[in-house]
């Protein structure tokens, strides 16, 4: 059974409601960047770029993991 008596009061506080629970949503879905510096894409072509410098350690990684291997495999035969 529907409360007809309550339907006035809900009519006044539903759009308080509605804008509270949006700013609510709101504020907790949108990220903060106050003091965060803008973000951007890396690329590694860009001069000077951290993307780059990290391109280049994983390859010498890489070179320096086959290295590595290719010795152990050489010392077990």
């Amino acid at each position: 059974m529907i409360a007809y008596w309550a339907v006035p009061y809900l009519v006044v506080a539903a759009p308080p409601a509605v804008l509270l629970l949006t700013i609510l949503l709101g504020g907790c879905s949108m990220t903060r960047t106050a003091d965060d510096p803008p973000r951007h894409a890396k690329f590694y072509s860009d001069p000077n770029s951290p993307a780059g410098e990290e391109l280049i350690n994983e390859l010498d990684r890489r070179a320096a993991r086959a290295e590595l291997r290719r010795i152990i495999d050489e010392a077990g035969r």
